[in-house]
């Protein structure tokens, strides 16, 4: 198996970052927030992915990466760590419509757990701990309070739920959604109308 040679961090000053134009990645203000914390805390992030920059001479345009510039220029940073990639246009026009908009996402189950165990080592309150997560304040201290929560007597079975909630998602995502929030809601049905209204 051939070994792939170590990513170079770069510290390019934050003037000679250049957003492309078509960059079309958005992020919430919310989540804005919730990043600029987690830099500002812990001085740690993902590194920018730039290429040099095509016609700025000794500039570099910016092609994974513009929030976190533009949340280290606020902080008053002046140079941001960068993976340089040597791309053409094509590449890079690619790179912009795949590498902001394809990512994993959370199985339920997984998350809970992970959140029942981040709870367990952080000694904070579920508004605090909210400030850092998207999960909303009430989830948080439902998995934090470690209460058990009374049987939903009216849940729907598997089978017998809606098919507007439940015809798109495999048996497996089937059962982990309803487990999801059977954990973390007190109306089953509910839960379910609320998470099919967010799709």
């Amino acid at each position: 198996m051939q070994k792939q040679p170590a990513l170079e961090i770069t510290w390019i000053e934050l003037g000679k970052l250049l957003a492309h134009r078509q960059n079309a990645n958005v992020m919430s203000p919310d989540v804005m927030r919730k990043l600029r914390r987690h830099i500002e805390k812990t001085g740690r992030y993902e590194p920018l992915v730039v290429r040099p920059h095509p016609t700025g001479q000794g500039c570099f345009e910016l092609i994974n990466g513009h929030h976190r510039k533009e949340i280290l220029e606020a902080l008053g940073k002046t140079h941001a760590a960068c993976v340089v990639w040597e791309l053409n246009d094509a590449e890079t026009l690619m790179l912009l419509a795949t590498i902001n908009r394809l990512g994993g996402k959370d199985a339920a189950d997984k998350r809970l757990d992970l959140l029942e165990s981040l709870s367990e080592v952080m000694v904070l309150e579920p508004a605090e701990l909210a400030k850092w997560l998207p999960e909303e304040e009430t989830v948080l201290s439902k998995l934090m309070s470690h209460e058990e929560l009374p049987p939903i007597r009216e849940a729907p079975e598997l089978n017998d739920m809606d098919e507007p909630f439940t015809v798109f998602l495999k048996a497996g995502e089937k059962k982990q959604l309803v487990e999801a929030l059977r954990r973390t809601n007190n109306n089953l049905a509910s839960a379910l109308m609320t998470w099919a209204s967010g799709r």
